[in-house]
């Protein structure tokens, strides 16, 4: 028996599960030792990745420590050096264990049973116990989890290869894949994610079969997928091209990838030895195979891929160019991004000026980076003086070159080359590199321009030692090298000063562009579209730290097939959402190159802030990349048609994911309210993983959670981070730090923030004073956010680009900033600009430097955040006087537009608003012109916000005023007058100005009436009727929808939506009048005729189901279950009206309104508090904070604050309600009563009697000079004073004392029966709006007693008493019959902890039992107080 188990752990291998790096062994010991960790299970890697367990290093170099194992040792710290006799001795030993377990010895087959057994026993005690050798084994690898196999299908007789996609695979010796019963082999491993395999020839049974892998010989298997064998014999499935073009790709990609990485991985460690040691027999690493040279094609391939990029690099010396490069870098450039920009071509430049920092000297690694950025470029430029540059030299100082020296042999490792010129100038070996065509791919078109040697006249003489050659050796190399520029055919011009050399370089490469890129040879409109994602995308990909538990949830997300609502990535403005974004795409493209995936970037282009341009890109995308049509579709319907397109093309992606990631929802263009995302689709196909990115902004985070996203949100930078991001950006930017320079940057804690860090390193890394960098650097860090970092930015751009101090910067910014909504670059700024002196050519080359701190929403630049915004204001806009000057010149300039354009609406009205200048508002926004261009459902709102501005700062009557307008309004126009008028009623409606709307509605129905326009007129006469339902004169209301109904079945028929609509509003009337019967006969024949019509999910029926809501919240008899209904039906409104309209709209509002008032009923106080903060929200928002709407809802809340005994809380919000509701109908009006007296009973509770007092009095007064003193509504008010007023009644006797009194008289004792209900316990009447809340009911009649008491005994009452302990405690807390109770109940005084579904089921048990003991229920009643 322990022989056996000592074979098979022989068989199993001693190496297994380890993976080792043979680190710089001669060829015989890297051949010995791989065969040997083969042959005992373990596994070795060319590469040192994060898989390798074992380094096997030689003896000598472990002793010392050598930097290249300790690098090894800091990239993978679990890693372990060993020598070569760790793999000698373990195998040995292991060999021998097999050898005595194989051949065991005389004494074992001459074993006694008992010493067998024994021995046994003592084998499994000793496989039992947890030896050190097993405690101390590596923790086990996460199960492998296969995602993808392509081809998905096979012949059952095996003999093919596939690729398996997948995550945590380890290879090595213990990976394992299966296809059902089969295991495949030959493993081609190209990344810890994808594997290329042989399945063996073999027979299977056809049918599907799971694919697995394991990463530990097959002991445990991750998760699988399908894979399909096919009978062979009966159809033989040829496998796509597409699928075989799949994988070849992903090879291809692989092989490139890995081949990148070894030559990569090679040069880092080459100039890491080289900076710590000048051994140079250390540095002689073993040449690259001939391959390398198919990676060079690669590598020209990765720069050349972006054919519209023109990469510049500057090359001259440093100290006397320095005029020469601010020329370049400031003016001709700026000027050239202006022609690229036309011609759909990006332009760039490098400019080294702070390049060799102390850092760099140290490292010698300068050289090296200049020469890489020089092949990067695919234009050149040279510029000569009468300086030659740094180089080795024997004359003058001298310190630099050892420096040099170290230099050139690091740069010599990469570029061969330059040991033939090492006794050079860097100037010069730059330009040999162009002139002689050392570089790899085509020649690079390059211009050298020499300057007059006389220009040293011009410059001070205590600089004139600057611009003169080091000596006569570099005196004469200098001209050799201009002798070579002259002859190599290269173009070359001399100039004299600066700024002509600008002049002469312009030309050059606007001739370079114009010949390259033609005018007339553009992109299209969707290849500039696509052009412009890309560049924004591969910038956001240059520098970034890769986090991988963000990636990790993304990867997770996109692996769930169960997933139906998008990803969303939320986080601070600046914190790398949209740089997240794009890194994890790339990724994902690289490892599952069989997905589609479509990225957007709103805010990258004019057209990508559109809602509808982004989903017709998507589209189109899609359809492309899955070849099938695309829908037809335009921006009107595109929105409509996406859902349903978008789950038929899932169809098409057999084996394949849909990737769609939106970035920036929050820089959507407002208009046409995209930010509520009622465009957004709710769900999406199982295969379709949507991702968006976002700042927090409320209505979209809110929307987005409603649909119960998944939510990832970005922390800010570590320390370590930051450091690790400050040497990668500059890196790309050919510049580095001192480590203390790093450090200082990194520890500052504004710079966790990324916006601000990338901020802080752009601005240094334009930075031309090497010497004052340390400088800059603290006025950087000095900032305490990222406003007054940009700030310093601003301060910087006046220095530059307006040295004479003519406010280029400020008016450019300050124009922006002033501007509602931005302005457009072409024809509204650079007009301001003009007219205030500044010409294009002087704000060109600004606009270019910070077009990145913009965002261009349909061509309207703004500003790209908040924190540009609030540096702007703080630099120049911060006085009142200032930014009032900056108003009236953009008031001026929109008053001179002619006619009434979308932009003269957006902005004229707001700097009229910020001038105080209410006259000129009132003249623009009563033009009737102006007035029916506003008026529409996504603009209204900006129109009601000016009105009442106008109404609030002048004496203007509005109603006149337009009743006025509409006196001389003139047939020439193109609005028919009735229309018009019709309008002007309506807005007067929806602002709640009754008066006004109900005589302009008037006057609209005498023009349609006069012009035989029946239909028009009945429209009229229903928002009339409307009116009148609102101001209480329901007869008139009722009788006026009577007719109507009539007219609408006799001109369009009994199953027209006319007809729902005004049985509708017919309904709600009922409703108030407390007619039940009609409003069920009204309201259901008009959900019929809508559901039918429209159908179930349309906004008309929506608007039948709240009605439907309202009254059976009318009707809330607990025990027929009547607010459960009610709540069904506003519930199921509610998600019509988001569906329609989104979340933050008015009708929303509405239907949330009522909801809370069901909740509060239910005593749902927290589902009620919600309903009513988000209703109120929206109101104030949309409506204005002084609408009647929002005193509707700030009563309910009031009623919510003191049933929880907020009283202050509650007194606060009933006092702002009143003033609303007396601006609005006046104080005099019945609405201000009904106001007063529920204040009035509120501060009865809150002890202030006189307050209250004096409320309920002024509320009676009121209705005394609207009614008479006879009237019913002023009796239930006197009443409910008296009531009040009232001293409180005695307690009822206790059981006791019913007890006793019952012994004494030795008769029977009847409870007393209660008083009727108040008449003022009724609700206010609704307040105006498009559906008013009818009254609450009277008490239910579960609870009213009888006319005549019934006799019960006390002992026949001490069972039940016992037995209905828990119905008595529900039936206490709903009782209205006292009432003292009821006025308290309006004010919220009532239990706040009964749950309302437990009470409902507990009175639906029982309710036989209440019917038959309505009388015991009251006496429950009276003894339980």
């Amino acid at each position: 028996m322990m022989a056996s188990r000592c074979a098979a752990a022989a068989g199993e291998g001693v190496l297994h599960g380890m993976v080792f790096f043979l680190h710089d062994l001669p060829a015989p010991s890297k051949r010995q030792l791989g065969q040997l960790v083969a042959e005992h299970g373990g596994a070795t890697l060319s590469m040192p990745c994060r898989q390798v367990t074992h380094v096997v290093a030689r003896a000598e170099e472990i002793k010392a420590k050598s930097f290249k194992l300790q690098s090894l040792l800091y990239k993978n710290p679990a890693v372990q050096i060993v020598p070569e006799s760790f793999v000698l001795e373990r195998t040995r030993n292991a060999t021998k264990v097999s050898r005595r377990a194989a051949s065991p010895p005389p004494s074992c087959t001459a074993m006694t049973p008992a010493v067998a057994a024994a021995g046994d026993a003592l084998a499994a005690v000793v496989a039992a116990a947890p030896t050190n050798e097993v405690a101390q084994r590596p923790a086990p690898h996460p199960l492998p989890i296969v995602t993808l196999v392509l081809p998905a299908t096979g012949p059952n007789t095996g003999d093919f290869r596939v690729a398996v996609f997948g995550l945590h695979f380890v290879p090595g010796a213990g990976a394992k894949i299966r296809f059902g019963p089969v295991a495949a082999y030959d493993y081609e491993w190209h990344s810890d994610t994808s594997v290329i395999c042989s399945v063996p020839a073999c027979v299977v049974p056809p049918g599907k079969v799971a694919v697995q892998a394991s990463n530990d010989n097959g002991r445990h298997y991750g998760l699988p997928v399908d894979f399909v064998f096919y009978d062979a014999g009966a159809a033989r499935f040829s496998h796509s091209v597409e699928q075989k073009v799949t994988v070849l790709r992903g090879q291809l990609q692989n092989v490139g990838r890995a081949i990148t990485n070894i030559q990569r991985m090679e040069i880092d460690l080459r100039t890491q030895i080289a900076q710590l040691t000048n051994i140079k027999s250390e540095l002689e690493l073993p040449q690259p195979e001939p391959v390398a040279e198919k990676s060079k094609e690669e590598h020209v391939a990765r720069h050349t891929e972006f054919e519209r990029e023109i990469r510049v690099f500057i090359s001259s010396p440093f100290r006397d160019m320095k005029e020469e490069r601010e020329k370049i870098v400031k003016y001709v450039l700026p000027r050239l991004r202006k022609l690229c920009m036309s011609r759909d071509v990006q332009i760039s430049y490098v400019d080294l000026r702070w390049g060799v920092t102390g850092a760099q000297a140290e490292q010698a690694t300068m050289l090296l980076m200049c020469l890489r950025e020089v092949e990067k470029s695919n234009v050149f430029v040279g510029l000569l003086g009468e300086r030659y540059g740094w180089s080795i030299t024997t004359e003058g100082d001298t310190s630099h070159n050892d420096l040099l020296t170290r230099s050139l042999e690091i740069a010599a490792r990469e570029f061969p080359w330059v040991n033939e010129y090492r006794d050079r100038s860097v100037s010069e070996l730059e330009m040999r590199m162009i002139m002689n065509h050392l570089h790899v791919g085509n020649a690079k078109p390059a211009w050298f321009y020499l300057r007059d040697p006389y220009y040293i006249d011009e410059v001070k003489k205590e600089e004139r030692h600057l611009y003169t050659s080091e000596g006569p050796i570099t005196g004469r190399k200098l001209v050799a090298l201009k002798t070579d520029i002259t002859r190599s055919g290269y173009k070359m011009k001399e100039y004299f000063r600066p700024p002509q050399m600008a002049d002469f370089l312009f030309e050059d490469l606007q001739a370079y562009i114009n010949d390259k890129y033609p005018e007339g040879v553009a992109l299209s409109e969707n290849e500039r579209e696509e052009l412009r994602h890309q560049l924004l995308s591969r910038n956001l990909s240059r520098v970034y730290l890769i986090n991988e538990n963000n990636f990790l949830e993304l990867d997770k997300f996109v692996m769930n097939t169960t997933k139906e609502v998008p990803f969303l990535i939320t986080g601070e403005p600046g914190s790398g959402k949209s740089a997240l974004m794009a890194n994890w795409i790339a990724r994902h493209k690289e490892h599952h190159p069989e997905d589609v995936v479509v990225s957007h970037y709103i805010g990258c282009s004019p057209a990508s802030t559109s809602y509808t341009a982004l989903l017709l890109r998507v589209t189109r995308l899609i359809s492309e990349q899955l070849a099938i049509p695309a829908p037809e579709a335009t921006p009107a319907t595109i929105a409509a048609l996406f859902p349903s397109w978008l789950a038929n093309a899932v169809c098409s992606a057999v084996n394949k994911g849909i990737v769609i990631a939106i970035d920036g929802l929050n820089k959507l263009d407002e208009r046409d309210n995209a930010l509520d995302l009622v465009w957004f689709p709710s769900s999406f196909p199982h295969n379709v993983s949507v991702i968006v990115t976002t700042t927090p902004v409320q209505r979209i985070v809110h929307t987005m959670k409603k649909r119960n996203c998944r939510t990832l949100e970005l922390a800010l930078l570590e320390e370590g981070e930051r450091k690790a991001f400050v040497r990668v950006f500059l890196n790309q930017r050919a510049k580095k730090l001192t480590d203390a320079q790093e450090f200082r940057i990194a520890s500052t804690p504004q710079t966790a923030n990324p916006r601000f860090l990338q901020t802080l390193l752009e601005d240094i890394s334009v930075f031309g004073e090497h010497e004052a960098l340390d400088k800059r650097i603290s006025q950087c860090l000095d900032a305490k956010n990222t406003a007054k970092l940009y700030e310093l930015l601003l301060r910087r751009l006046e220095h530059d680009y307006d040295p004479d101090r003519r406010g280029v910067v400020k008016l450019f910014m300050s124009f922006v900033r002033c501007a509602r909504r931005g302005l457009n670059l072409d024809t509204e700024l650079a007009v301001l600009l003009e007219q205030s002196g500044v010409n294009a050519d002087d704000w060109t080359p600004l606009f270019i430097v910070v077009e990145e701190l913009f965002v261009s929403m349909g061509g309207v630049l703004s500003f790209a955040n908040d924190d540009i915004a609030a540096a702007v204001t703080s630099v120049y806009t911060w006085e009142q006087g200032t930014k009032t000057s900056f108003h009236e010149k953009l008031a001026s300039f929109f008053s001179r537009i002619e006619g009434v354009s979308d932009r003269k609406l957006e902005e004229l009205p707001y700097q009229f608003e910020q001038t105080n200048s209410w006259d000129k508002l009132r003249e623009f926004i009563v033009d009737v012109d102006v007035f029916a261009t506003f008026f529409t459902p996504t603009t209204k709102f900006d129109l009601f916000h000016y009105l009442r501005l106008v109404e609030a700062n002048t004496n203007c009557d509005l109603v006149q005023a337009f009743i006025e307008k509409l006196a001389h309004f003139t047939t020439a126009s193109d609005h028919v007058p009735a229309d018009l008028c019709y309008k002007v009623g309506k807005c007067f409606d929806e602002m709640s100005k009754i008066t006004g709307a109900e005589r302009i509605y008037f006057k609209a129905l005498e023009l349609y009436e006069a012009t035989s326009m029946p239909l028009e007129a009945a429209k009229v006469k229903r928002d009339l009727a409307h009116l009148f339902h609102v101001t209480r004169r329901t007869d008139k209301a009722e009788s006026t929808l009577k007719e109507l109904v009539i007219t609408y079945e006799k001109e369009k028929g009994p199953d027209d939506v006319e007809v729902a609509t005004t049985l509708n509003m017919l309904g709600s009337i009922y409703v108030d009048k407390e007619n039940s019967q009609g409003a069920h006969a009204a309201l259901e024949k008009a959900l019929h005729i809508c559901e039918s019509q429209l159908g179930a999910d349309h906004t008309t029926t929506a608007d039948v189901l709240y009605n439907l809501g309202c009254l059976y919240h009318f009707e809330r008899d607990l025990l027929a279950g009547n607010l459960d209904k009610a709540e069904a039906f506003l519930k199921r409104a509610l998600k019509i009206k988001e569906q329609a309209f989104g979340y933050y709209h008015p009708d929303v509002a509405w239907v949330l309104n009522k909801l809370g008032c069901v909740y509060m009923e239910q005593d749902q106080f927290n589902d009620a508090e919600d309903c009513f903060t988000m209703a109120l929200e929206i109101r104030e928002v949309s409506l204005g904070p002084k609408h009647v709407t929002v005193a509707q809802t700030l009563e309910n809340i009031v009623t919510l604050f003191a049933a929880q005994e907020e009283y202050q809380k509650a007194e606060e919000l009933g006092q702002r309600a009143l003033a609303i509701v007396s601006d609005t109908f006046g104080t005099g009006s019945f609405q201000v009563s009904q106001m007063l007296l529920r204040l009035g009973a509120l501060r009865f509770v809150m002890e202030k009697k006189d307050e209250g007092t004096s409320d309920l009095k002024s509320a009676i007064d009121i209705r005394t000079k609207l009614h008479g003193a006879d009237h019913p509504a002023t009796l239930e008010a006197v009443r409910a004073l008296q009531e009040l007023l009232a001293p409180p009644k005695p307690e009822p006797p206790s059981i006791r004392q019913l007890r006793e009194q019952e012994a004494a008289t030795g008769a029977a004792v009847a409870p007393p029966p209660p008083p009727p209900p108040p008449m003022w316990s009724r609700s206010p009447p609704p307040p105006p709006g498009s559906m008013p809340p009818p009254p609450p009911p009277p008490p239910p009649p579960a609870i009213v007693a009888p006319a005549a008491p019934v006799t019960i005994t006390v002992s026949a009452l001490r069972d039940q008493i016992a037995q209905r302990a828990e119905l008595r405690h529900i039936i206490e807390k709903s009782d209205r019959s006292n009432a003292r109770e009821v006025a308290s109940a309006m004010v919220g005084l009532r239990c706040k902890k009964m749950d309302y579904k437990a009470k409902s089921a507990a009175r639906s048990s029982l309710a036989q039992f209440l019917q038959e003991r309505k009388p015991t229920v009251q006496f429950f009643k009276k003894v339980a107080k």
